[in-house]
């Protein structure tokens, strides 16, 4: 089995928890297994205030790090949200099958799902970013 089959086995399923388990906490766990990068700890105050939280996501140091690119690539951070700039919902694009979205939210925990779902479904906005 390989290492991203075992991880993926490993967080699938595995329920969304506020302050322990977040989407960042998710983000961040699959950014460093996977691809070897660290992203920053976050405010676990960020989770219940989400303009503070776009706010953060939006103008955060770390974001220089990073550089938005039109079509995902396999380990892209997807930031979401219901507008450009205004992002609340973080995952990880993967190259699976055709191109998935490893997050987790609450009540669905964490999931991989199709980028075209999440933008009809949800609404949401998908902001690819890879490093600089």
């Amino acid at each position: 089995m390989s290492e991203r089959a075992a991880f993926l086995r490993s967080v699938r399923g595995r329920a969304y928890d506020r302050e322990a388990f977040n989407c960042w906490h998710l983000a961040a766990l699959t950014q460093a297994t996977l691809f070897g990068r660290l992203l920053p700890v976050a405010d676990p105050a960020l989770v219940a205030d989400t303009r503070e939280r776009a706010r953060v996501l939006a103008s955060h140091p770390t974001r220089a790090e990073w550089r938005e690119v039109a079509v995902p690539v396999d380990g892209a951070l997807v930031l979401m949200g219901k507008a450009a700039g205004a992002e609340t919902h973080a995952g990880t694009w993967l190259a699976e099958d055709g191109g998935l979205i490893l997050h987790t939210d609450e009540p669905h925990g964490v999931a991989l799902d199709p980028p075209l779902e999440l933008t009809q479904a949800r609404r949401w906005r998908l902001t690819y970013l890879v490093p600089v």
